[in-house]
């Protein structure tokens, strides 16, 4: 619901008219590529609510990001089920592989997702309220890459 209205307000702004003085209407423009977003998936028919929330920047709840992370790949989009979205977001960090899948394990169990469990450097759950999470965790380059793919439904 709260996308939906966020959408609604992004897509209201973006598309608003303003008058130049002389009668004439112009469109007024946006610099938020949040914003740009949905008024261009609104275009193509895609619904705002669901425009939104494959941002990744408005990523589910469900999702853990660790706190110093700094991400990498981001993609995201609708998975073929209305109303559902689907994603994978790759980010480094200087904790551990360990560190950060008990991390996250703590966070996917606070989200609801109650049988998220490690195997080695993945985490991984079962579909819970149709929602669905997997993360790997591995060395890279003095560092820990890690991999975000998640399912659901949009909020």
């Amino acid at each position: 619901m709260r996308y939906g209205l966020m959408g609604l307000l992004l897509l209201l702004a973006a598309c608003g008219e303003e008058g130049d003085g002389t009668g004439n209407a112009t469109v007024a423009t946006t610099n938020d590529p949040t914003a740009q977003n949905v008024v261009a998936a609104a275009a193509e028919g895609t619904p705002a609510a669901v425009t939104a929330a494959i941002d990744c920047n408005n990523k589910p709840t469900f999702v853990p990001i660790y706190r110093e992370a700094q991400i990498t790949t981001c993609v995201s989009g609708p998975d073929g089920q209305p109303r559902h979205v689907s994603g994978s977001i790759v980010y480094t960090t200087h904790t551990s592989p360990t560190d950060v899948l008990a991390w996250s394990l703590d966070q996917a169990k606070g989200a609801g997702l109650t049988d998220a469990s490690v195997y080695g450097d993945k985490l991984t759950t079962g579909v819970h309220q149709g929602r669905k999470l997997m993360i790997l965790s591995e060395p890279y380059q003095g560092a820990t890459r890690v991999t975000v793919n998640w399912s659901g439904p949009v909020q």
